[in-house]
């Protein structure tokens, strides 16, 4: 028997969910809403964690996504380090791990995930540290400060980082580790960084920007075992090199929550599949953010979109539907990221490129350069920018309306044509 009855169940304490409490709140100021998440914390962004916050430029309380008032304000009920261990969908409720049931009219599955473990020799040593929640940022923090002052010298100063990974959080961590004086070895499995979204012409492009600002990339390398005297000091790779460290970052992926799920019709796959309003295969069961897969129209296809402009987006079209509305995802996919002061921001699918036209990068060393990403059909498949431009409207219109590159490569190769008469119509 459910204790307590709600409108609106927010299941998740993220970008997500504080996002589907805002839209739900502009159609229905009054509806009981609930909102129940797994930190301890309210709702932050996690952007900056492996950025400006892990740098010291940014501080705790500006991450948050809205002022602790808010929630008062907009009667948002809001249970912070709580979660929910059972789904009951014939009786649309819920039952909390404290043991107490809630039941509900609609639900929003908002729950994240968790980083992927290292799956290493030795990642049971001391000194593996992953970053997903602020409090692992605000303990990396302690870890490089410390390493700074007292860890394994190198050529600059003092202390030594291995981070594994080849994605946009490891080389986000290359970059702001580095800049607090550590010596940083990304240790990418892949043929260069970013080899999931960029071709291999900025992939490579990337590897020696991050050289120029000394990190030492190590592609095509995988860890083989973690070793130490009670903690980690050194990482072996396959190829037999071995890299000394104070302590090591692992980000190979996420590891979307499901177990929610588990006794439920739900449907799911890697992640909870959701259509373009972001409803479950069960009625009045919504999902968003980074365990959804939502499915894109533009492509054809559920995709997995975790990064924090998706989850917005996802999160706004459940809460507006789950509210009464219509909302459809029928956007662009959007992100960015920074490091060492480089802006690249990505709109579109990777998994849809067959071809790609770089757009400068003529052995220069300027990241003023776009690489479109074309589709076996001739069709904008994916564009990225190696700078923040002006363009964001175009280059998302470009993605929306797939449209075709067949006979104008070489004219999109050319910087001195102009995008809007190469892509006319």
């Amino acid at each position: 028997m459910s204790d307590l009855h709600v409108k609106y169940l927010l299941v998740g304490g993220g970008v997500a969910a504080t996002e589907a409490a805002r839209a739900i709140r502009q159609v229905d100021s009054e509806g009981d809403l609930l909102m129940v998440g797994q930190e301890i914390n309210r709702p932050y962004h996690r952007p900056p964690l492996s950025k400006q916050f892990l740098r010291g430029q940014q501080s705790r309380e500006s991450l948050f996504t809205a002022p602790s008032e808010w929630f008062v304000e907009n009667h948002v009920q809001l249970r912070t380090g709580r979660r929910v261990s059972r789904i009951d969908t014939t009786r649309n409720a819920v039952t909390l791990d404290n043991g107490e049931g809630v039941s509900f009219s609609k639900l929003l599955i908002a729950t994240g995930g968790a980083a992927a473990p290292l799956d290493v020799a030795g990642s049971q040593l001391p000194s593996l540290f992953y970053l997903r929640t602020l409090e692992n940022a605000e303990l990396l923090q302690h870890i490089i400060a410390k390493a700074a002052h007292g860890g394994q010298a190198h050529s600059k100063g003092r202390g030594r980082a291995v981070i594994i990974g080849g994605g946009p959080l490891a080389v986000e961590l290359a970059g702001s580790i580095t800049h607090a004086g550590i010596h940083v070895d990304l240790v990418i499995a892949e043929e260069h960084p970013l080899r999931h979204y960029t071709g291999e012409t900025t992939g490579r492009w990337i590897s020696r920007f991050l050289e120029s600002h000394g990190v030492t990339v190590h592609c095509s390398r995988r860890a083989s075992r973690l070793e130490g005297d009670g903690r980690i000091q050194r990482v072996e790779l396959g190829s037999g090199e071995t890299l000394p460290c104070d302590f090591v970052v692992a980000a190979v992926g996420v590891v979307v929550y499901k177990d929610l799920l588990r006794g439920t019709p739900i449907a799911a796959e890697k992640a909870i599949l959701v259509d373009e309003g972001c409803q479950t295969s069960v009625r009045d069961i919504f999902a968003a953010g980074d365990c959804a897969a939502v499915f894109d129209p533009l492509f054809g296809k559920h995709r997995i979109l975790q990064h924090s402009e998706s989850a917005a987006l996802t999160g706004q079209i459940a809460g507006i539907n789950m509210a009464g509305g219509d909302a459809k995802f029928h956007t662009a996919s959007y992100f960015d990221s920074e490091f060492f002061g480089f802006q690249m921001e990505v709109w579109g699918e990777s998994r849809a490129v067959d071809r790609r036209i770089i757009r400068g990068l003529s052995g220069g060393d300027s990241p003023q350069f776009i690489e479109f990403g074309v589709a076996a059909d001739g069709r904008l498949a994916q564009i990225i920018t190696g700078a923040r431009q002006d363009a964001k409207e175009l280059f998302a219109g470009l993605i929306e309306r797939r449209v075709s590159v067949l006979g104008k490569e070489e004219q999109l190769k050319d910087p001195t044509v102009a995008l809007e008469t190469v892509l006319a119509g």
